[in-house]
């Protein structure tokens, strides 16, 4: 049995013979491949342990594993599922192995403005994934924002057309690789942990991540061009078990359903970290490519065919929520 098995027993036991007195030990994780500790995500796991210590007057005690040791998304995830981890920061390609319709959200494109894209995230989109995720005993307790995704690559990519043939890293998830095979690359699946291997043996020669992701994690230094194509927007999910939430006492439910960072903060941290990132280009040693309107239009219409094929593929309440997506867009529009 590993330590860190271990200690996850530890958690949930200590759980149960403390329910009653009101002091509860929560391990919370979050993340795939770790939050380095010099970035806002991980600056936004300290400040929950402190609001959630400070609202339960100290009776929840959090140990956040952020820096890797649990490894994968897919088995942080089963770890929520299973009981062993009790709260989880996870981006919406795993949430998608039990909920389809996540892969939506990913469609290219998708929104107009991030100013657009916060709207309709959290007046329409929260209700409508805390019901499918409730479905699976899920409870969903906030998005975190982690910026557009963007093209990176080895040498300029301006326009769609300069990916053709070009090997092109893709994590798993259904839209990522619809939008790959559309702008004509060659698609490699690899893990963010070998993405870095990958670009060094010549794997892959390009890629697609938020800045916050691309620029602090060594990608920028071996795909030293970054296209601001700000074509997917990427959204993690802050989930926990409802069997486990469920086991507290009311008062405890709602700590932990109002201890995470208010959305209009986690978002500026996120927002702010990027703006730093790129204000460093030079110094870290990527060069940034802005878009004209005919180049953004290029990529547009090269990535059009992605959302439908999403819709078809994932099914479920997907032709509902882009429904639901659009009308919100139009109501957006329309506001004074």
């Amino acid at each position: 049995m590993t330590s860190i098995i271990r200690q996850l027993i530890t958690s949930s036991v200590l759980l149960m013979l403390t329910a009653t007195t009101g002091h509860a030990q929560i391990s919370i994780i979050g993340g795939t491949t770790g939050v380095p500790d010099t970035t806002a995500g991980y600056q936004k796991w300290m400040m929950y342990r402190g609001q959630l210590a400070e609202l339960s007057k100290g009776d929840i005690l959090i140990t956040p594993m952020v820096g890797g040791e649990l490894g994968s998304e897919e088995n942080i995830f089963n770890g929520v599922r299973r009981g062993r981890i009790q709260i989880a920061n996870l981006s919406g390609l795993v949430i998608g192995t039990v909920v389809p319709e996540a892969a939506l959200l990913a469609a290219p494109f998708l929104f107009d403005s991030e100013a657009q894209a916060d709207h309709i995230y959290d007046t329409v989109l929260f209700d409508i994934y805390s019901d499918l995720l409730a479905e699976h005993g899920i409870t969903f307790l906030s998005w975190d924002d982690v910026g557009f995704r963007q093209v990176y690559g080895k040498t300029p990519i301006l326009v769609p057309e300069d990916l053709q043939g070009t090997r092109y890293r893709i994590p798993s998830g259904l839209a990522t690789r619809l939008f790959a095979e559309a702008v004509g690359s060659d698609v490699i699946p690899l893990s963010f942990n070998e993405n870095i291997i990958g670009l060094q043996t010549g794997l892959v020669d390009a890629g697609g991540n938020a800045v916050i992701l691309y620029a602090g994690t060594g990608i920028a230094e071996e795909a030293p061009h970054l296209t601001l194509t700000s074509h997917i927007q990427m959204t993690n999910f802050v989930i926990c078990s409802t069997r486990w939430l469920e086991s507290l006492s009311p008062t405890q439910q709602d700590v932990i359903r109002a201890g995470w960072i208010p959305m209009d903060l986690a978002r500026s941290m996120s927002r702010d970290e990027e703006k730093y990132f790129l204000a460093r280009a030079d110094d870290i040693g990527f060069t940034i490519h802005e878009l004209t309107d005919a180049q953004r239009q290029a990529w547009r219409e090269a990535a059009a065919p992605t959302t439908p094929q999403i819709i078809e593929s994932i099914g479920g309440r997907s032709v509902e929520i882009y429904q639901a997506i659009q009308d919100a867009k139009a109501a957006y529009k329309d506001q004074p």
